[in-house]
């Protein structure tokens, strides 16, 4: 398995960047730009001196992505149902291999007519063929909603 399948893609290491996430990651993207090589985006594991042609940007696992996303989140609205938890899926198909989204399991009205009911955040979910891609979603969703 190569880096580069492992960490979130150069576009949206420069949403995060550009959103104000810490770049605190293991791993970065190097954008290099120069006359001889021209511009190249490289995932790094170690961090070369910053200069004026190299720009760094985060290149995030999942596991560290993990970490940043909060494991609830609170509407602070339609109490009991205002607690949304996190829930990631792997299916089978390519393109959206990965679904990650944030429910409530409260249960309106009688349990024993419905004991599976969730209920979806309306407008924090996300989907993505790589994992840390999928979680990245899921936090820029999560910071441009407020959260």
């Amino acid at each position: 398995m190569n880096l580069e399948n492992e960490v979130i893609s150069i576009e949206l290491a420069k949403k995060l960047l550009t959103l104000g996430v810490k770049q605190d990651s293991f791993f970065v993207w190097e954008y290099y730009d120069d006359k001889c090589f021209g511009v190249k985006f490289i995932p790094y594991a170690v961090v070369p001196c910053q200069t004026n042609n190299f720009k760094l940007y985060s290149a995030f696992t999942a596991g560290e992505l993990m970490e940043l996303l909060p494991p609830l989140v609170d509407t602070k609205m339609n109490e009991p149902f205002n607690i949304f938890w996190l829930s990631i899926k792997k299916r089978s198909a390519k393109n959206i291999q990965y679904i990650a989204r944030y429910v409530c399991d409260s249960i309106p009205g009688n349990a024993i007519d419905n004991p599976f009911y969730e209920i979806t955040h309306p407008h924090i979910k996300a989907h993505a063929e790589k994992l840390s891609d999928c979680l990245a979603l899921m936090l820029i969703s999560l910071i441009e909603d407020g959260q």
